[in-house]
């Protein structure tokens, strides 16, 4: 090893330790992706590709696993998650089962967001949870659990 002058440093060349710690670091990185690809795919998705994510996950039955992929694009403002998760919560285990509650209020929030970016069936899921929101009493009941 020759110490840089300028630096102060030590350059030396890669030894076979150092490549070899390297290939290790991305064996490990390729093992952990094979164990759960969808997972390590979510980190680095787009809101659009996690909603495609979502939609897959649906279909094999993952309903944990939607609801929280449609959480992250819909807060990403991806619309078409927002509205699918509106309806999702809304449903609830109707739908899904016990793996998805229902939440009325979260439904709204989600749906309402949709509706303030323009989504016609955001601005109709919105009206139609107002009206079962506000009967029989007139409240609404998300703002008064508060």
């Amino acid at each position: 090893m020759k110490e840089t002058a300028q630096a102060g440093r030590f350059d030396a060349p890669a030894s076979s330790s150092h490549r070899l710690d390297r290939s290790l670091a991305f064996l490990a990185l390729g093992c952990a992706a094979a164990l759960s690809p969808a997972a390590f795919a979510a980190e680095w998705a787009s809101p659009s590709q996690k909603y495609q994510m979502a939609l897959e996950a649906q279909s094999v039955g993952e309903y944990t696993r939607m609801v929280a992929l449609l959480r992250e694009a819909g807060g990403a403002d991806h619309v078409p998650a927002q509205e699918m998760l509106g309806m999702a919560l809304l449903a609830g285990p109707t739908v899904y089962g016990e793996a998805v509650p229902t939440d009325r209020c979260e439904a709204g929030k989600w749906m309402r967001r949709a509706a303030a970016q323009g989504s016609e069936l955001g601005k109709t899921q919105w009206a139609f949870l107002h009206r079962l929101r506000n009967a029989p009493s007139g409240e609404d009941v998300c703002q008064t659990q508060g």
